[in-house]
């Protein structure tokens, strides 16, 4: 039924739900995986130090803290990489063919323009359930892919 399932992975507990989700689907259907993810401002526990904005900018564009801030963006984009090499390794141990991406931009968004280029039959992805309110105040990645997504979505609780 699917050919190619896209694994969205942010790193959290719920993402190990997702991929071993995924691998079920894959092995049942003899599909491809392709793993993404993006980096984002808006991922839970990224950065410890905000990034300034407006006047505080310029003050701090030669700062010690925009070094550091610098510093922090590579060790999260390491880190993501070696987890996407992980858990690549681990599906194509199963038997199934497995790629992954990473990319930097607004997550819901860049998820469904990448499920559109690369033509995925399936994204497969976890939901926060945070409640209705949180979500009108906050947004939410998930409900953004589930209503843009160019394709099928499964949400993993």
């Amino acid at each position: 039924m699917f050919k190619k399932i896209l694994v969205a992975i942010d790193g959290s507990e719920m993402s190990h739900d997702v991929f071993k989700t995924a691998i079920d689907i894959a092995k049942a259907d003899k599909a491809n995986l392709v793993l993404l993810h993006v980096l984002s401002f808006e991922e839970q526990n990224s950065l410890s130090i905000p990034m300034p904005t407006g006047l505080e900018y310029f003050q701090a564009a030669d700062s010690d803290m925009l070094k550091l801030y610098r510093e922090q963006w590579q060790t999260y984009e390491q880190q993501s990489l070696n987890l996407l090499r992980s858990l690549a390794d681990r599906s194509t141990v199963e038997g199934i063919t497995t790629e992954f991406h990473q990319i930097a931009g607004g997550p819901g968004r860049k998820i469904c323009e990448f499920a559109l280029s690369e033509d995925i039959d399936l994204i497969v992805m976890g939901h926060r359930g945070i409640s209705a309110l949180n979500e009108f105040l906050l947004g939410s990645i998930s409900n953004y892919v589930l209503h843009h997504a160019p394709c099928s979505v499964l949400m993993n609780k």
